[in-house]
């Protein structure tokens, strides 16, 4: 009994060195390269973001007609305001309102970069609960307010503002830079960002890096870090939409059958909410650990060093919220039911959507089988919604060129700041390019708390003028970082 106490107790040495010993070498990856001062920009700067908020250039629903006076008095508006950029740079329109600038490097053996933003906006909802108009890009001296200004015209507005300064300075690139400005983004952007990406692959182009909108400079966001995360989203998620329906014999309410359609119906949604995909540890989210976690507690630092012991408590942790069970599952959330058109009717037809979102390593067609062997029940129809099947994009690398000089520029303007990549829980356009570039980032310069946050799509969205002008100093400094 002693030799096996003994042995036990060995082992539990052995373990806590290993555990110790792993979490010495789980060393920082946050590498400083100097602050850089904010280059100035003022109250110009602040005037065209203002302005470019007031045009409602809406995306309703694909299909339905856009306000083509604001769209096209937004086009007139960016070639107005910047010259330089509309006199030296090529431009080429896409479906009318999708912008792709080409800025022709010296050096042609280099592989370019594109930036990329979208300017059109998701309808306002109830304009009563605003409390500055949607469309006014009033300026408050403290925030700019108004549909854009996070989402996300405010990262077109910077990286113009940055460019006309650049060009105002004689600076040329040695490799060429795209900029890519899409009109359908919240709507999927086929005719935007889609069509600009066919025809760079078109005429051959390959891509060094990409960088889209995504995430951003979170506040308060990442547990146990009481400082700014810059996050970089190197992949992003799948999306896909399900209907289920089942039709059976109605009848008189006080008559009822042990089943109906209705039922057959709710039993099926519970059973998918209740049974839902297994939780993983996709790359992006085992590379967010690797940059964020040297930066934990000590206690948390040895979780985060000995993924091979700890993993299922990881994944235990992380189920255990709305926003970290996104970050390691393909989420099931029912959306729509519908049935019956009366109290005393049983309905004969009963039909319900469940949306899904895909984690890297999944696919559309894993949702799927998932899907038949919850239900298991041949009365329920399994439909997949076609108008908008995403597969979750490829997963970017953080040791190409492109991350590293999205992070050196991102230490450099944010020195205060933490930086690390992540999975994008959302849909960007930057997915359509993937035929391309293998390298494809997804952030947008702005501070965020949670409560920014839920005004994306939400009510009262605005940006911080202090965060937008230093966003424009981020673009500035990334396109002289790039070559």
């Amino acid at each position: 009994m002693k030799k096996v106490l003994r042995l036990f107790l060995w082992l539990v040495a052995v373990l806590l060195i290993i555990l110790i010993v792993k979490a010495l070498f789980f060393k920082s990856l946050q590498a400083n390269f100097g602050e850089v001062t904010t280059v100035g920009f003022g109250t110009e700067s602040l005037l065209n973001l203002s302005e470019a908020v007031k045009y409602p250039t809406v995306s309703y629903a694909p299909g339905l007609p856009v306000d083509t006076s604001a769209f096209q008095g937004y086009i007139g508006f960016i070639r107005r305001k910047y010259p330089l950029v509309d006199s030296l740079l090529h431009l080429e329109v896409f479906n009318k309102f999708s912008l792709l600038y080409r800025w022709d490097g010296r050096n042609a053996s280099l592989l370019p970069v594109i930036l990329m933003a979208h300017y059109d906006v998701v309808p306002p909802g109830d304009t009563a609960g605003w409390e500055k108009g949607p469309f006014s890009g009033l300026n408050d001296s403290t925030f700019i307010w108004g549909r854009g200004t996070l989402d996300d015209k405010a990262a077109m507005i910077s990286i113009l503002e940055a460019v006309e300064r650049l060009l105002s300075e004689g600076f040329v690139p040695e490799r060429t830079i795209y900029l890519s400005f899409g009109h359908d983004e919240e709507i999927s952007g086929e005719k935007g960002a889609r069509a600009i990406a066919a025809y760079l692959e078109e005429k051959g182009v390959k891509a060094e890096y990409v960088l889209d909108e995504g995430m951003a400079v979170t506040v308060g966001m990442v547990p146990m870090i009481k400082e700014p995360v810059a996050l970089v989203g190197t992949s992003e998620k799948g999306y896909l939409s399900v209907r289920l329906t089942a039709e059976m014999s109605g009848g008189h309410s006080s008559t009822p059958e042990k089943e109906s359609a209705l039922t057959v119906i709710a039993k099926a949604v519970g059973a998918l909410a209740a049974k839902q995909m297994k939780p993983r540890l996709a790359g992006p989210v085992n590379d967010f650990i690797r940059y964020i976690g040297p930066e934990m507690p000590v206690f948390a630092r040895v979780i985060f060093a000995n993924k091979w012991l700890f993993k299922p408590l990881l994944l235990s942790i992380y189920s255990g919220s709305a926003s970290g069970n996104a970050l390691v599952r393909t989420t099931t959330a029912p959306t729509i039911i519908q049935a019956g058109i009366k109290d005393n009717v049983i309905p004969t037809r009963a039909e319900a959507v469940v949306n899904f979102r895909i984690l890297p390593g999944e696919s559309s067609a894993d949702v799927l089988e998932h899907i038949r062997k919850v239900i298991d029940d041949s009365r329920v129809i399994i439909e997949p919604l076609k108008d908008f099947i995403n597969e979750p994009a490829p997963f970017s690398p953080t040791d190409a060129a492109g991350f590293q000089v999205i992070f050196k520029t991102l230490r450099q303007v944010y020195p205060e700041a933490y930086v690390a990549p992540t999975l994008t829980l959302s849909a960007t356009d930057s997915r359509h390019f993937s035929v391309i570039t293998d390298n494809i980032y997804r952030f947008a310069p702005i501070r965020v708390t949670a409560e920014d946050m839920a005004r994306v799509h939400g009510l009262n969205e605005r940006t911080k003028i202090e965060d937008y002008l230093r966003g424009i100093s981020f673009y500035y400094m990334l396109i002289k970082n790039s070559q």
